[in-house]
């Protein structure tokens, strides 16, 4: 029971963040020992914006899990409870972790934000160029230019912001990549849509429940390894269909990763000409310049 309701809260998360909450607070009431349930039950709250729920429950499975695998989350939930501050730290402690590049990536995006809420777009944009884009894997480097288009619009440089925003977007569908903004599909949600249709099932025979009893008792004790396992793979099932592209998407795109990687570059090219530009135009108006502005 616990499954399906993680399968449903993770079915219907972009159709109906409201109802995967429900299902995921129904999982909690059962199974709040498991690290799984508790990571569930904090993404659906930071669906609905319920953002101090979000940051108790997703630390509370890293705490569990020791796992690291949603510290953006977990920062980006502070700047929703006005607590940008948290979230840098939570980038400046990141140094001493372990994490891999997608999560490095989102992080440092998550990080950006909250200097953007601190009003200080210069240090926004200075973290994000710190980042090396040609290391990235597609996900990351599709996330981190459209982050970077979008601090290069609030820092007043818009043709330089489309430029970055249309290389993202060729390279989410060269890769297979989702870009960020297309609609989530009315019909991929579950069978399951409702926490009393998973509540009102059919009692199971005496054998059946024989069967299933010891399981049931390691489940109320938090104690059987076993059932985690069961759990994650049910839960992870629907996340793995999001991301996928079909053969027929992918073959109709014409971008090579040499394209991509060219125009990058010469992306980068352009944006380092354009600021020793003006850095020579600062030079020669201003001969006395502050050296750290």
């Amino acid at each position: 029971m616990v499954a399906k309701h993680l399968v449903a809260a993770g079915g219907l998360l972009d159709l109906d963040p409201e109802r995967a909450h429900e299902h995921a607070k129904a999982a909690m009431a059962r199974a709040g020992r498991v690290a799984v349930v508790r990571e569930a039950l904090g993404i659906a709250a930071y669906y609905v914006e319920q953002y101090d729920e979000a940051v108790r429950e997703l630390r509370t499975h890293r705490r569990i899990s020791g796992s690291n695998d949603n510290i953006a989350l977990i920062a980006d939930a502070e700047r929703g409870r006005g607590k940008p501050e948290k979230a840098l730290e939570l980038l400046k402690a990141s140094d001493e972790l372990e994490l891999d590049n997608d999560t490095r990536t989102e992080l440092v995006i998550v990080a950006a934000g909250a200097k953007s809420d601190l009003e200080d777009i210069a240090g926004a944009r200075r973290l994000i160029e710190a980042e090396d884009f040609t290391q990235k894997p597609s996900g990351a480097l599709v996330r981190l230019m459209a982050a970077y288009a979008e601090v290069l619009r609030i820092d007043g440089e818009p043709e330089l912001a489309d430029k970055y925003e249309e290389l993202s977007r060729r390279t989410a569908k060269a890769t297979g990549t989702l870009f960020g903004d297309e609609e989530p599909d009315p019909n991929a949600g579950v069978l399951i849509e409702t926490v009393e249709e998973i509540e009102d099932e059919p009692e199971a025979s005496d054998e059946e429940s024989a069967d299933s009893a010891g399981a049931e008792s390691a489940e109320n004790a938090g104690e059987s390894t076993d059932t985690e396992a069961a759990v994650e793979a049910a839960a992870a099932a629907p996340a793995a269909s999001k991301t996928h592209v079909s053969a027929k998407e992918l073959k109709s795109v014409k971008v090579t990763d040499d394209e991509i990687e060219a125009e990058l570059d010469e992306i980068l090219a352009d944006a380092e000409a354009d600021s020793e530009s003006v850095a020579d135009a600062e030079d020669a108006s201003t001969p006395e310049v502050d050296e750290e502005q």
